[in-house]
C-alpha cells in the first residue's frame, strides 16, 4: 500500500494525545498550563511524543502484539521517570507523596516504579496507540515513518534524554558520585530487560477488525484498573503495608492481567479501545473525582469530572459509529 499525504496526522494525533491523556486526564497538569507554548511543546516533542512515536514504530514493525506494545511503555516510563521528572529517586520531589521514602532501595523507590511503569504502559502508550488507530483505520497496524527515521528519531530522543539527566538531573547533584551510578545504571538495565522481554511475549492479542464495542470490555477495563493500580494505591497509602508485598501484589496483578489478555489471539480495535477507555473512566471517576473531593482539591475534581465526561463521549462515539457487541471483554 503506498503513503498518503495525510501520514502527519497520525502522528501529530498521537504526539499530542499521549501527554494530554497522561498529564491533564490524570489531573496532574491543568490544561491551561499544558497549553502553554513553554510546556506543550517540549511534552508534544521530547518528553512524550517522539519517545511514543518510536516504540510505537517499534512495535508495529515487529509485529507486537497489545501485550508487547503495553511492555515498551514500561520503557517509555523509565525515559519519563528516571531521565526527565526523576521521580523514581530519593529524596527528589515524588509524584505521589505515598511513595516518598516508601520502599527505598539504594535510594531507588522500588514499589513506586511498580506502579509507574505499568501505568504508562497504560496511559502513555496503549491507550493512545489504540484511540489514534481507531481514529485512522487506514494508518491501523502500518509503518508511519521509514526504518531509517525510527531508528534516527530512536537514538536522537534517547540521547538528549541521558545527556539531559547526566549534565541537568536534579538527581546528579542530589546523590554521590556512587549511587549516582547505581541509579543510571538500573534504569538502563531496566529498560534493557524490558526491551528483551517484549520481543519474546506471545504476539497477542492482536487488533482486528474496527467493529464492535462491548460495554462488557468498558467494565473490564474498569475493573482491572481498580485491581491493579487503585489496588496497589490502598496498599500504599491506606494500609502501608511492607513495600514487598506492594510490590508483589502489583507484579501479580499485572501478571494476571497480562496472562488473560494472551489466551486471546485477536480482539476487536473498538472493544480494546472500549478496554482502555473502560481504565480511564475509572481513574477519572474513582481517583481524580473522589481524591479531589474527599480531600477537598478542587482542582483534581474538576479535572476528573471532564475526564470522565470526555471519555464517556468518546465511547459512547465508538458505539454509534461501530455499533454493540456482548462478546467476552475486549472482544
Amino acid at each position: 500500500m503506498t503513503p498518503r499525504r495525510d501520514g502527519w496526522k497520525p502522528i501529530l494525533a498521537l504526539m499530542i494525545l499521549a501527554p494530554l491523556l497522561a498529564e491533564v486526564f490524570s489531573g496532574s497538569m491543568p490544561a491551561t498550563a499544558f497549553l502553554q507554548p513553554q510546556t506543550f511543546f517540549p511534552f508534544v516533542i521530547v518528553i512524550y511524543g517522539l519517545p511514543v512515536l518510536v516504540l510505537r514504530e517499534v512495535a508495529v514493525r515487529r509485529r507486537y502484539g497489545l501485550l508487547g506494545l503495553c511492555l515498551l511503555g514500561f520503557v517509555y516510563g523509565l525515559y519519563n521517570e528516571g531521565l526527565f521528572s526523576e521521580t523514581l529517586y530519593y529524596p527528589l520531589d515524588p509524584a505521589n507523596e505515598a511513595y516518598a521514602d516508601y520502599g527505598l532501595v539504594a535510594g531507588l523507590r522500588v514499589p513506586w516504579a511498580s506502579y509507574i511503569l505499568p501505568w504508562h504502559g497504560l496511559f502513555s502508550m496503549l491507550t493512545p496507540v489504540l484511540v489514534v488507530e481507531l481514529l485512522f483505520p487506514r494508518w491501523a497496524g502500518r509503518p508511519w515513518l521509514p526504518a531509517s527515521a525510527t531508528w534516527i528519531l530512536g537514538i536522537v530522543t534517547a540521547g538528549l534524554a541521558l545527556a539531559r539527566f547526566l549534565l541537568e538531573g536534579e538527581d546528579r547533584g542530589a546523590q554521590d558520585a556512587a549511587t549516582f551510578a547505581v541509579h543510571l545504571a538500573a534504569v538502563l538495565a531496566a529498560a534493557v530487560i524490558l526491551w528483551v522481554v517484549a520481543g519474546r511475549l506471545p504476539r497477542t492479542p492482536a487488533t482486528g477488525s474496527a467493529a464492535a464495542l462491548s460495554w462488557r470490555g468498558v467494565a473490564a477495563g474498569a475493573g482491572t484498573y481498580a485491581a491493579v493500580f487503585l489496588g496497589t494505591e490502598i496498599l500504599t497509602s491506606v494500609v502501608r503495608a511492607p513495600w514487598p508485598l506492594t510490590v508483589l501484589y502489583a507484579l501479580l496483578t499485572v501478571s494476571a492481567t497480562a496472562w488473560a489478555a494472551a489466551r486471546r489471539p485477536t480482539v476487536a480495535r473498538a472493544g480494546a479501545v472500549a478496554f482502555v477507555l473502560g481504565c480511564g473512566l475509572a481513574q477519572a471517576v474513582v481517583v481524580v473525582l473522589v481524591v479531589g473531593v474527599v480531600t477537598g482539591d478542587g482542582f483534581r475534581a474538576v479535572s476528573g469530572a471532564v475526564a470522565a465526561v470526555i471519555y464517556l463521549a468518546a465511547l459512547t462515539g465508538v458505539r454509534v459509529r461501530y455499533g454493540h457487541s456482548t462478546r467476552t471483554p475486549m472482544g
